[in-house]
């Protein structure tokens, strides 16, 4: 047991350290560039200097990431409810898997900024646009894989669950949910990407505030550090949030994680 323990430990210092070296190796070629001047310095700023950038810009990037994550929150938070929902009841029926398969089939590869035009005449700019469109391609990986989930889970768990008086919503809520968990987390994982990617893009093309008009302002201004300073700030949100949300499923979901220790 001990030993299973710092296995897995040591498997986790080993990750870690990896991670931590290509950052450090990212930032080295990205100084190395920005020295040699192999990009012009008014298309790519220095490491030190988006780094003074995000010091002396840290008030207004600091609101900029609370606009930012309130879209991806809500709209996270409507594909999750409405993903796992759907995709529950879906999966418990071949009927409606059969019925919907083509509309998913249909939906799904439509890039969320194609649909900016009728977002904006239903919802209008703001917050309710941004999170409509993060909700729409949040939706499918949590919808998806809480269908194949629940498809998948086993006849004879749904059987004995059955004979102990579980059916309908109680059956779904008790047995086939907690069994399809670690592939509904798995879809949330991914949507977690998606959800901040399209907040960002719809941000820089609507004009809609958060990170993405920050960037698009600087820009438009050749304010080039500040450019740089929004999507360093940008990309470090992302990996706060998948990190996050990663960890926290391996701690809910300590099952689904079984083969950490021998990768």
């Amino acid at each position: 047991m001990m030993g299973n323990f710092r296995s897995r430990r040591n498997v986790r210092v080993r990750r870690r350290l990896r991670m931590a070296g290509g950052v450090v190796i990212a930032i080295g070629l990205w100084e190395l560039v920005s020295v040699t001047q192999l990009v012009s310095s008014t298309a790519l700023s220095s490491v030190s200097a988006t780094a003074a950038a995000i010091g002396s810009n840290a008030g207004v990037l600091f609101s900029a990431v609370g606009q930012t994550l309130e879209a991806w929150a809500v709209g996270l938070a409507i594909a999750t409810v409405a993903g796992v929902i759907m995709g529950a009841l879906v999966g418990r029926s071949r009927i409606a898997d059969a019925l919907t398969e083509t509309l998913v089939r249909m939906m799904r590869p439509l890039p969320s900024l194609a649909l900016i035009p009728i977002a904006i005449l239903v919802a209008g700019l703001g917050l309710k646009m941004t999170a409509g469109l993060v909700a729409f391609t949040s939706f499918w990986p949590i919808f998806i894989n809480t269908r194949y989930g629940v498809a998948q889970v086993e006849r004879l768990l749904l059987e004995t669950a059955t004979t102990l008086g579980l059916r309908g919503l109680a059956l779904i809520r008790s047995v086939v949910l907690p069994a399809a968990a670690p592939l509904i987390a798995s879809g949330f994982q991914v949507a977690v990407g998606l959800a901040l990617v399209v907040t960002v893009s719809v941000e820089l093309v609507g004009g809609t505030g958060g990170i993405g008009s920050y960037v698009l302002a600087a820009q438009q201004g050749n304010a080039v550090a500040n450019m740089y300073a929004g999507i360093v700030v940008g990309g470090f949100l992302g990996w706060v949030l998948n990190t996050g949300f990663a960890g926290l499923f391996r701690r809910l979901l300590p099952w689904a994680n079984q083969r950490e220790g021998s990768e």
